[in-house]
């Protein structure tokens, strides 16, 4: 049997047990609530490795890998900002959020807000996670269609379905315990390329007499990029649908604290592997385009630790995806199904709905990932969007009297229509749509607040949030 059979072969057997492991899981999946928040069954270290395997998708590993071929070690900081974010949300909102008791980032700001900020959270939100999965459904591709020799689309789709098939059957004990499966081999797979990586290299000496001395400097990358890493990040974590909804999923307040304590120590080894793993790439095969950096290192080693390694890339890819395949799901169940055209429906309809949403949201980004431009800056155009609804979030637990509903409303549709104009004309004058995302909210929440009469449901909310 050749290497790339045995590689091959791995790779589908991984698919194939992972899906099987989903399917199982849908005895679990008896009621909606179930479905969608696992009963509150997991204990907090769990619920942080889920919390982490959101986040370390592709973006993550090849999009890290990819960076450090060309600007080395400093790649990492697209994970270590990733870790205060964590550890900052540990420290404020998880427990606010776990107060608020809605598992959807739409219903904790219509609390605040009313039901048009719903809606309009609910919109930005889908939005923010279908470019999240285009971007997974890519960076996958890549990896299927490079280890199956099969076009990108056909790797797309196959990506997309065996997706949905799993997180459609079990909800979120499917994926709750399919990334723990996903967060054990990608650590595998990082360690494996990693190792090998460097003694072909020579370990660090050995890189450090072949490539530019800029490739180890930390701060390479510019304070520029990594300061608008950091706001993305906080933004994304603050507000991200899986996030809330995995901390509605813990039992109290303290253990709501621990999973995002958890989720943040996870992180950052994988941000520093992902981006010595693409220095090696760069020192062993300059010559290769960037996305193959990662993918390369199964070159240098036996065929069964190479198949645990595109386990590990595949793992990635899914555990991010069922993620914001379920997130989305959850979104259209509380915010448009249930208030718009079935107030009364039974918790069979619920369910049987939540599962035809998670198809139609596995399957909706698959045709744009063809289409995808490069990975990492993808992932962080998702995070900007993200970082609209942070701001909103952040005003409404610690300034609650700032801004009406109506300048929530507003702030999010002004901040996402520029902050995509400001993406797909490649971030003008050089200002990254970051900073467009987080302050538009601000500037129209601000003219507002100098602007605003109180109206009676302005004061109900109020009084409200202060009897709480």
């Amino acid at each position: 049997m050749t290497g790339s059979m045995i590689i091959l072969g791995i790779a589908l057997l991984y698919v194939l047990l992972t899906t099987l492991l989903g399917l199982y899981t849908k005895k679990f999946s008896k009621s909606s609530d179930k479905y969608m928040t696992g009963g509150k069954a997991f204990g907090p270290f769990i619920i942080g490795v889920l919390m982490m395997s959101e986040f370390i998708g592709t973006g993550s590993t090849l999009g890290t890998a990819q960076t450090a071929f060309g600007k080395g070690i400093s790649a990492s900081w697209n994970l270590i900002t990733l870790t205060l974010a964590f550890v900052l949300f540990a420290y404020t909102l998880a427990k606010k959020f776990h107060k608020r008791g809605e598992y959807t980032i739409s219903g904790a700001i219509s609390k605040s807000y009313g039901n048009g900020a719903r809606v309009v959270t609910s919109l930005i939100m889908i939005y923010a996670l279908a470019v999240v999965n285009i971007s997974m459904y890519a960076g996958g591709a890549a990896t299927l269609s490079a280890i199956l020799q099969i076009p990108h689309a056909t790797a797309a789709i196959i990506v997309g379905l065996v997706t949905v098939v799993y997180v459609t059957s079990g909800g979120m004990y499917a994926v709750a315990y399919t990334n723990l499966i996903h967060a054990f081999f990608k650590y595998l797979g990082l360690i494996l390329a990693l190792t090998f990586g460097m003694a072909a290299a020579g370990g660090l000496s050995g890189m450090s007499s072949h490539l530019k001395p800029e490739m180890f400097d930390w701060m390479g990358i510019g304070w520029s990029l990594i300061i608008a890493w950091t706001i993305a990040n906080i933004g994304s974590v603050f507000s991200t649908q899986y996030i809330i909804q995995a901390i509605c999923s813990t039992g109290d307040d303290r253990k709501a604290k621990k999973s995002s304590i958890y989720a943040g120590l996870l992180v950052i080894p994988v941000g520093i592997m992902a981006a010595l793993i693409g220095m090696v790439a760069a020192d062993l095969f300059p010559k290769i385009p960037s996305a193959q950096a990662f993918p390369m290192m199964t070159t240098l080693m036996h065929p069964v630790f190479g198949g645990f390694v595109i386990a590990g890339l595949i793992a990635a890819v899914f555990g991010t995806v069922a993620a914001g395949t379920i997130g989305s799901a959850a979104l259209l169940l509380k915010d448009f199904y249930i208030p718009f055209f079935n107030r009364s429906a039974t918790d069979y309809q619920t369910l049987r709905f939540s599962r035809i949403a998670t198809v139609v949201m596995g399957l909706l980004p698959i045709p744009f990932a063809i289409f995808a431009p490069k990975i990492l800056s993808t992932i962080f155009f998702a995070r900007a969007l993200r970082t609209t609804l942070a701001v909103i979030v952040i005003l409404m637990f610690y300034f609650p009297k700032f801004s009406s509903g109506r300048g929530a409303v507003w702030g999010m549709i002004l901040a996402v229509v520029l902050t995509t104009a400001w993406y797909l004309y490649n971030n003008p004058f050089g200002i990254d749509n970051i900073y467009i995302a987080s302050l538009t909210p601000l500037i129209v929440m601000t003219i507002d607040h100098l602007f605003k009469q109180s109206t009676p449901q302005m004061v109900l909310v109020e009084k409200t949030e202060e009897v709480r």
